[in-house]
């Protein structure tokens, strides 16, 4: 059997931070657009007041996250695991939101966005345990 190249060197190097960091402003990115979007979206369509409390506060922590999250990334006072707590917060607020609503018909694009952020939220974390990891 001959060697394919590929092996846990090659991994390694893929996970490099310095060539996957932009993924990060990228996925906040989507974060924020998406729960902006829904919030909208709720309040547009006069959606139970619930509705409009829930997507508040989830993106009121997401933003807390990226604010944490982007200050200590300065190297400063404060540890770099600090944006975890209020990104769990922003985690639990979305699933509560999606039990909350999945069964009703009319709230779909509701459901797309939060999915989207939680993906996204998913995504970033994976990605810094796979870079750790490396």
């Amino acid at each position: 059997m001959g060697q394919s190249g590929i092996g846990p060197s090659a991994l390694v190097v893929s996970l490099d931070p310095r060539v996957w960091w932009p993924l990060f402003p990228l996925l906040l990115l989507v974060v924020v657009v998406a729960l902006s979007a829904a919030l909208v979206w709720v309040i547009r369509k006069k959606a139970p007041f619930a509705d409009v409390i829930m997507q508040s506060l989830a993106l009121s922590a997401y933003l807390l996250t990226a604010a944490v999250a982007i200050a200590s990334e300065g190297g400063g006072r404060m540890p770099v695991y600090a944006h975890r707590l209020p990104s769990l917060l922003t985690q639990a607020l979305l699933v509560a939101q999606l039990v909350r609503i999945w069964r009703r018909a009319d709230v779909k694009p509701l459901r797309v966005y939060n999915l989207v952020a939680w993906g996204a939220i998913l995504a970033d974390t994976g990605l810094h345990y796979l870079m750790t990891k490396a």
